[in-house]
């Protein structure tokens, strides 16, 4: 039986090949979904109402969602007119030489927030949300948070090339990994994990860990997002 096959069809026996069965699990790092999002049900009910204003583009709804002062980035930006703004944009808001960026810039606002409210988060306090739940992992002082990455999802493979035709060398399951700069002009990216294993990921697999976050926050029984921005 081919090798390749053999290790899709056991990925366990994937991980041991590669780091050996006694150091499995010595050094893993892993951030386990979690979405505590249900314990409140008006903090549901509004994520579910976002929700369904992000998929139809309703702007009003979104934008009404967001608090006067919901801060976007770390530049100053501020504002509901400001978010309505980068929801909104358009080649007219770029100089000629990125018009045609307009419509991609745009879409990807948009599915990095509806990204974030599909990726669980936890309840800070009673009054406060934040999401995505790999915002609330903690890095050790070692990991260096623009090359520190997660692995959304489990049962991930991980490729001895940057293709999809690479062999899988292993299978990751919500580990917490080291990017590496191969995988450059492809859909995949290289990574370390923390207990020794290298190989390359496909990006839609991966989060990195200065990602787009929001914080949502209730003031007087009512929910709004106070914060969506990403960056250290």
């Amino acid at each position: 039986m081919h090798v390749a096959r053999v290790l899709r069809m056991f990925p366990l026996l994937a991980a041991m090949i590669v780091v050996g069965a006694g150091a499995l699990g010595a050094q893993e790092r892993k951030a386990p979904f979690v979405d505590e999002g249900g314990k409140d049900s008006s903090f549901a009910t509004y994520r579910e109402t976002l929700i369904a204003a992000i998929a139809s583009r309703d702007v009003d709804t979104v934008v009404a969602s967001a608090a006067p002062d919901i801060h976007l980035d770390f530049g100053g930006g501020e504002g509901r007119e400001e978010f309505r703004k980068r929801l909104t944009v358009t080649a007219e808001d770029f100089s000629e030489e990125y018009a045609h960026l307009a419509d991609e810039h745009r879409e990807e606002y948009w599915d990095a927030l509806e990204e974030v409210l599909h990726l669980g988060g936890v309840f800070r306090e009673p009054t406060s949300f934040t999401a995505p739940y790999t915002w609330s992992f903690k890095l050790k002082d070692d990991e260096e948070p623009f090359a520190t990455s997660f692995v959304v999802g489990s049962d991930i493979p991980m490729r001895s090339r940057p293709s999809r035709f690479g062999d899988i060398i292993s299978v990751l399951d919500e580990d917490v990994v080291r990017m590496l700069d191969g995988g450059k002009g492809t859909d995949f990216r290289e990574v370390h994990v923390m207990d020794g294993r290298k190989g390359f990921v496909h990006k839609d697999h991966l989060r990195s860990a200065i990602d787009y976050r929001a914080i949502f926050e209730n003031s007087g029984g009512r929910w709004q997002m106070t914060v969506f921005i990403a960056g250290d």
